[in-house]
């Protein structure tokens, strides 16, 4: 059997930067560094129920070799998209509730005006 293909990663440039405090930039990529690794392992998980089921017993060699097929894959899929969905609600609210507070400065500003008138 052939080796694997290692590709070492290259950095490139300096990290960006979304906060002003760079604690919070780190802080934000350990997170994300930790949420990457724990859907690997729900995958792995899931790859060792499915194969208990399959076959009763298991061993390293076949959780290695095990390939999911199209269904696996967007189950996977989906339970990926919604575990980023509950990582990224605290922004996304956020994010929201300032686009519903500038819409409602708008509003606010276009009624003073339309009052003056």
């Amino acid at each position: 059997m052939a080796e694997p293909i290692k590709i070492r990663p290259v950095n490139r440039g300096k990290r960006p930067h979304f906060f002003d405090d760079p604690a919070i930039d780190q802080l934000f990529a350990i997170v994300m560094a930790m949420s990457a690794e724990l859907s690997v392992l729900w995958d792995r998980v899931d790859t060792t129920e499915r194969l208990l089921d399959q076959k009763g017993t298991l061993s390293r060699a076949d959780i290695e070799a095990f390939r999911p097929d199209e269904k696996v894959h967007t189950e996977r899929t989906e339970r990926r998209n919604a575990y980023i969905d509950r990582i990224f609600r605290i922004i996304r609210e956020e994010r929201d509730s300032l686009v519903a507070h500038d819409k409602m400065t708008e509003y606010r500003e276009l009624m003073d005006d339309l009052s003056k008138n």
